[in-house]
């Protein structure tokens, strides 16, 4: 993967909820998620961005509030023309964001992100929680690494949590670093077709599990507690040249913390 410096710009918080399970034809074949009206609800989770609304913050930048009136937003973070659109989300899920699209360039290419500045209240500390997002992504917007949503770098001081997705295959996958280690876990489900899907991290004391559409695939062993004071960046880790930016389409992005926290 590619890992670039992090970038620090406005930023605050939120709460959460999410997206589409899997449906069946008459017959009870798969075909593919369902109406996300049937999700689940993550709107008394820690942190929820449902990108159905966008205001101008301040200082002019492009700001997203959060879910059920709670009093903290994303803010739009962009370089070399980049920037996010508004498209429409999963039947009966709102509007989603759109991000720039595919650059083969080694410098110079538009980036976008949504940052929500860091709160100690964030912090999953040792406890379980859960994160992830409702995610649209072409074949064509594949690249080596897409990240989704994260909090810390790489090898960043108190700990790393994220979620990306990997390769040509565009299959996601769910990272846990902190004091006693770090964790990955790849799902075998891909989610480059263009069509909506939903993906839930979730670390626990056995270990980390990804899930796409409820199909859940598990790594076992510790990865301590976490801690990190970076900001939590939606579309990429930074607006650098060489950070791993998604090129799809993003809605419904989720922190949940403690014993309540969903496996999928």
């Amino acid at each position: 993967m590619r890992h670039g410096s992090p970038i620090r710009a406005l930023g605050l918080l939120v709460p959460t909820a999410l997206l589409a399970l899997v449906g069946c034809t008459d017959g009870g074949a798969p075909e593919g998620p369902p109406s996300p009206d049937d999700a689940p609800d993550y709107s008394s989770a820690a942190l929820w961005l449902p990108f159905d609304e966008a205001v101008a913050a301040d200082d002019g930048s492009e700001e997203f509030p959060a879910g059920d009136d709670a009093p903290y937003s994303g803010v739009v973070v962009q370089a070399n023309g980049g920037g996010v659109e508004q498209v429409e989300g999963a039947d009966g899920r709102g509007r989603a964001l759109q991000f720039p699209g595919v650059c083969a360039d080694d410098t110079g290419c538009p980036m976008a992100l949504v940052e929500v500045a860091p709160d100690p209240a964030l912090a999953p500390g040792s406890e379980p929680f859960s994160w992830g997002a409702s995610v649209r992504l072409s074949p064509s917007e594949t690249t080596d690494g897409s990240n989704v949503v994260q909090q810390g770098r790489f090898a960043s001081e108190g700990g790393q949590w994220k979620l990306q997705v990997d390769g040509d295959e565009g299959l996601p996958s769910c990272r846990v670093r902190g004091d006693a280690g770090a964790l990955v876990v790849t799902s075998t489900v891909s989610v480059a077709d263009d069509v909506w899907h939903r993906v839930v991290c979730h670390r626990d004391d056995e270990g980390v599990s990804v899930a796409v559409d409820g199909e859940v695939t598990r790594e076992s062993g510790p990865s301590g507690a976490l801690a990190s004071s970076e900001p939590i960046r939606v579309g990429s880790p930074g607006v650098n040249d060489g950070d791993d930016q998604f090129s799809g389409a993003i809605d419904d992005v989720f922190l949940e913390l403690g014993s309540s926290a969903r496996v999928e």
